[in-house]
């Protein structure tokens, strides 16, 4: 169905608030009255009309100063932070914040009545941006989103995002012909819905990729690459293989050993080091390579999703299930399932997953009837998932049924001799997308790839790598097509790090350390890194790698 909205011309001052309505082909800005209330709805009798299936007759009413909305008994109900608010009660509003009247969005925006050109911010801006947003809203449970922007020269999307995005998002610029968007506080589903509209609304000229937190992702290299991949319909990282140095090679005949045991598997290791291509590896090299293989990330949904997900549902078991569901575990009949980020896994869904592997039966979400299953899990996470099970958030039985053989990856500031046939195997498949020349890297480039610790791992690395072959001019990536100043900052601050602030000892030492900073600095990362001498990203890997409880600003 396609929305159409018809609105009642108000008076326009030169500032003031306005409805921005977002739904199934439409983006639809108005100016809202000064003062008192306008209907929202079908009916064509509405100040604001909007002509969706979803949207009742009647069904809300909008105040004006102050901001309130009062849902009039409608079917499909109104919704301000995933929460359907009572009919007939008046609901405070505030500006820019999100309201689903079915399967529309609306959002009040202040705004002048002419476009004010946006602000485009440097990609070490929205870096860093990115990264504190991430620590946000891990902090207070929070999600977000992510977009990629690649677009034709002579696009008008700079004039469209101007009047589409609230004041506090941020743009800025990737590369020639490539934005790179933040937008705060917005779901990654309302998000679909702004960003699919002005894909619509400039036609075939943009393409725009959306990554949302935790959905797709809870660190900025993983955000960021999934966002481009899905602008560029590239698929993932699913063949990044390289094998250089013995502990590599020596990782990888256990793979092909374990891969032939038909046991599970838990792999452990920081975020971005490959764990999702070891996975793939052990399902391709498996007796089982011809069967599905399925991935979820545990992170990404919440308990009562995750478990339809997992297990799938029948219809009528909750609202919204309208139709009988097959799970993944279902889907995968025969194959390989992966559980990325497992330690996220919520106490009732660990129960039932354990239920599942101990009587290979599973029973869907509102069903009665046990079905039989085969399936093999093949596990990942950055986490301690012992140190998890010592503080009661992970079961123990569990892990044991997961962790029938345990791989470690190492991180890739341990695996300095990868670096470089990564890297030229990166710019190898970019530059064959791009129908360029491969580009030759500097030897200045080159040592600056090899002396950065990559707290990203490889995915940072690709990430690097493909943006240096967009930005280079004749052939040749130098050292200005890196993002020198944040690689050179975390290079010299490195070796201070473990030699000075932790200096060897018993790693129970070396947590209570990182514990002592945090205490001294009452909470703040960045203080408590400075203070140790590191990087705020090596703090945040030592804190994963410690099981340090994210600390809570005083």
């Amino acid at each position: 169905m396609v929305t159409t909205v018809t609105v009642a011309a108000p008076a326009t001052p030169s500032d003031q608030l306005h409805l921005l309505v977002v739904g199934d082909g439409v983006l639809a800005t108005t100016a809202l009255p000064l003062v008192g209330a306008v209907v929202l709805g079908r009916a064509p009798e509405c100040e604001i009309r909007i002509d969706d299936g979803s949207i009742s007759r009647q069904h809300a009413v909008l105040h004006v100063n102050p901001l309130r909305i009062v849902d009039t008994g409608s079917a499909n109900g109104t919704w301000v932070a995933d929460r359907r608010i009572a009919s007939n009660t008046p609901h405070e509003l505030k500006i820019d914040e999100p309201v689903r009247l079915g399967a529309v969005t609306l959002i009040v925006q202040r705004r002048t009545m002419r476009t004010l050109p946006r602000r485009v911010r440097s990609h070490d801006y929205f870096e860093t941006r990115l990264e504190d947003e991430c620590d946000r809203a891990w902090r207070h449970g929070l999600v977000f989103a992510v977009a990629h922007a690649v677009f034709e020269e002579g696009c008008a999307i700079h004039e469209v995002l101007g009047r589409s995005l609230r004041d506090g998002d941020i743009v800025a610029s990737y590369a020639p012909g490539e934005l790179e968007l933040l937008l705060i506080d917005t779901p990654p589903e309302t998000a679909s819905q702004l960003l699919g509209a002005i894909e619509r609304e400039l036609a075939s000229r943009v393409a725009i990729g959306i990554a949302g937190y935790p959905r797709d992702g809870r660190e900025p290299n993983a955000l960021v690459a999934h966002a481009r991949r899905r602008a560029l319909a590239t698929p993932a990282e699913g063949d990044d293989v390289v094998v250089v140095g013995e502990r590599m090679t020596a990782l990888h005949r256990i793979v092909a050993r374990v891969a032939a045991a038909d046991i599970n598997v838990l792999l452990q290791g920081e975020t971005g080091v490959g764990k999702e291509v070891v996975a793939e590896l052990i399902h391709r090299q498996s007796a089982r390579s011809s069967k599905p293989f399925v991935k979820l990330n545990c992170a990404a949904l919440t308990e009562t999703l995750l478990e339809s997900e997992l297990f799938g549902h029948e219809r009528g078991a909750f609202t919204g299930a309208v139709q009988t569901k097959l799970g993944l575990l279902e889907v995968a009949e025969g194959g390989v399932v992966l559980l990325d980020e497992v330690g996220e896994l919520h106490p009732s869904s660990q129960a039932k997953l354990l239920r599942v592997l101990d009587e290979r039966m599973l029973t869907r979400v509102g069903g009665v009837t046990p079905r039989p299953i085969d399936i093999r899990i093949v596990s990942a996470t950055n986490r301690d998932l012992e140190a998890e099970v010592g503080r009661g958030a992970f079961r123990l039985d569990l892990l044991y049924r997961l962790n029938a053989m345990a791989l470690v990856i190492p991180p890739l500031r341990e695996r300095v001799d990868e670096i470089m046939p990564l890297a030229r195997m990166f710019l190898s498949k970019v530059a064959v997308k791009l129908g360029r020349p491969v580009p030759r890297l500097t030897d200045p480039a080159a040592r600056l790839l090899c002396s950065y610790e990559w707290p990203g791992n490889v995915r940072e690395l690709r990430n690097v790598v493909e943006r240096a072959i967009i930005l280079c001019n004749g052939g040749v990536i130098d050292i200005h097509d890196l993002p020198e100043s944040k690689m050179r900052a975390a290079f010299t601050a490195r070796p201070q790090s473990l030699a000075v602030a932790l200096p060897p000892a018993p790693e129970v030492d070396e947590r209570q350390q990182v514990l002592d900073a945090l205490e001294a600095c009452r909470g703040n990362q960045t203080h408590a890194a400075k203070l140790l001498g590191v990087s705020r990203r090596t703090l945040i890997n030592w804190i994963e790698k410690f099981a340090v409880p994210r600390p809570r600003k005083h």
